[in-house]
């Protein structure tokens, strides 16, 4: 059962004017045919008349096979030639393989539209296994006589087994190197699993070899007949196998398409959520005077905090987390316009109201499916880490993540933020804030991701900065600790 490299293009069969791209292939080629001439050459050195009647014979059958091979998927022709071309280097060694190996290649060509570099290639690839196989045999010495059984038999099945890995390797290499296929997968999906055929076929040729030692001609004319016999059943199971594995190919084909195609939509939908969520914010926005703007920057910055925290955004929960930010005060759209609007300080009863703001937006969200899992960041935004915290009085890992990394943002664009009862206040001081309530209003660690998004996002004064490094210094004191000390300092001072 010989390969060769009859489509190292892959896939649908080129035309014949079709050549492989690459210095790699072309390399290759030039190489394994260099190597077929020279140790044709050598086995024409080594020329003898023994056994040349039956080595004729078995090169017209080598001839024969190979003008009756098929194709094995659209890349790789398979044939059985490899039983009396295994017969021939059992009986004629080198100069038996130089004999039969150019003959069996041109009759595989003749009549063929194939470039002549195909031919080539096949010629090459075909010496070199064949020579790695009479080299078995010639180190196996004495045991390697055809009437030398049991031991022959090891010694045949170890050379069709070096032939197949040899002859493989190189076919796969060839088709590999020219369609940018990887190598392996080539093996695997088209030699791997021809290895059992090599050793079956490597018997008979020795039992060829040996029938014809026995009984002379008739012995090779009697063990013909398993081969032929194979041939008609391999060729009747691939013909039923070759168009569904080619349909699952292009089946394969059509599904990476539709998955292409399903994740931009994908995509292109995830975009239209963000749109119309944020459309709608920037709605409730505008009836809440004093907030316009603060839904879309306190969810950047949330989402910018968790992704400092290993969150991705464009993960699942890194989307859960940048919708549940983006609606945090959605259910003040049930809190009346004299309450939410009003200039002064609230009542007691009018804070109960505005506080009912965080259950009214779980209500509304959480029937929205695609929304829903976001619906339990907008119940807990105003929960404390302490438990100090409203509606349920949640504590530490009680609250959601998602909720815990919002309370940082929604607190210092508060504090940075211009409202008509206050000016908008320094970043200093809203990260000396944070700092000061780690632990208590907020979670530690969500504190110090906040800490590393600070530094890329916002540059302290010049004059804290100073401060708290000659702090930090005098006292040894942590970073963060001396500049939420100096922020405090520099406030006094201003």
């Amino acid at each position: 059962m010989s390969q060769t490299a009859e489509n190292p293009h892959g896939g649908a069969a080129p035309a014949v004017d079709d050549k492989p791209h690459g210095l790699a292939i072309w390399l290759l080629i030039a190489v394994v045919t260099a190597a077929g001439l020279a140790l044709a050459a050598l086995g024409g050195w080594h020329w003898h008349d023994r056994d040349l009647a039956a080595i004729l014979i078995l090169v017209l059958v080598a001839m024969a096979a190979e003008r009756s091979d098929f194709n094995l998927y659209d890349n790789i022709n398979v044939s059985l030639a490899f039983v009396p071309m295994f017969a021939i280097m059992v009986l004629g060694g080198m100069w038996g393989l130089a004999l039969v190996v150019p003959l069996a290649v041109l009759a595989s060509a003749v009549g063929v539209e194939r470039p002549f570099y195909k031919t080539a290639f096949n010629f090459g690839a075909l010496m070199i296994a064949g020579t790695a196989t009479v080299l078995v045999f010639h180190v196996a010495g004495t045991t390697s006589d055809v009437e030398a059984w049991p031991a022959v038999l090891f010694v045949a099945i170890l050379a069709a087994l070096v032939n197949y890995a040899i002859n493989g390797a190189l076919v796969a290499a060839a088709v590999g190197l020219s369609t940018g296929v990887s190598i392996r997968k080539i093996w695997v999906e088209h030699c791997m699993w021809l290895w059992p055929h090599y050793l079956v076929l490597g018997v008979l040729g020795l039992a060829i070899a040996s029938a014809y030692s026995a009984i002379g001609v008739w012995g090779i004319l009697v063990f013909l007949f398993p081969p032929l016999t194979m041939r008609l059943s391999l060729k009747q199971y691939l013909d039923r196998t070759t168009k569904g594995v080619l349909d699952l190919r292009e089946a394969h084909g059509e599904l990476q398409t539709a998955h292409g195609e399903l994740t931009s939509a994908l995509s292109d939908l995830d975009r239209a959520y963000d749109g119309t969520l944020r459309a709608l914010v920037s709605a409730l926005d505008a009836r809440d005077s004093e907030t316009g703007g603060h839904s879309t920057r306190v969810a950047d910055l949330t989402a910018a905090i968790a992704e400092e925290m290993g969150i991705p955004r464009d993960s699942e929960q890194g989307k859960i987390i940048a919708w549940g930010a983006l609606l945090h005060d959605v259910g003040k759209i049930a809190v009346p316009d004299a309450i939410l609007r009003k200039p002064g300080k609230l009542s007691d009863d009018e804070w109960d109201a505005m506080r009912t703001h965080a259950r009214a937006g779980y209500d509304i969200i959480r029937s929205v499916e695609f929304l829903a899992p976001a619906s339990q960041i907008v119940l807990a935004h105003h929960e404390r880490y302490d438990g100090g915290g409203y509606p349920r009085g949640l504590a530490g890992e009680e609250i959601p993540r998602g909720a815990r990394i919002f309370m940082i943002a929604d607190t210092f664009d508060a504090i940075t933020s211009k409202r008509p009862y206050k000016a908008a206040l320094p970043a200093e001081e809203a990260l000396a804030e944070i700092l000061r309530h780690s632990g208590t209003q907020f979670d530690p660690a969500c504190v110090e991701a906040f800490l590393a998004v600070y530094r890329k996002r916002f540059v302290p004064h010049p004059n804290v900065v100073a401060a708290s490094r000659k702090r930090a210094d005098r006292m040894s004191l942590p970073v963060e600790r001396a500049l939420a000390e100096a922020v405090a300092g520099f406030k006094k001072s201003a």
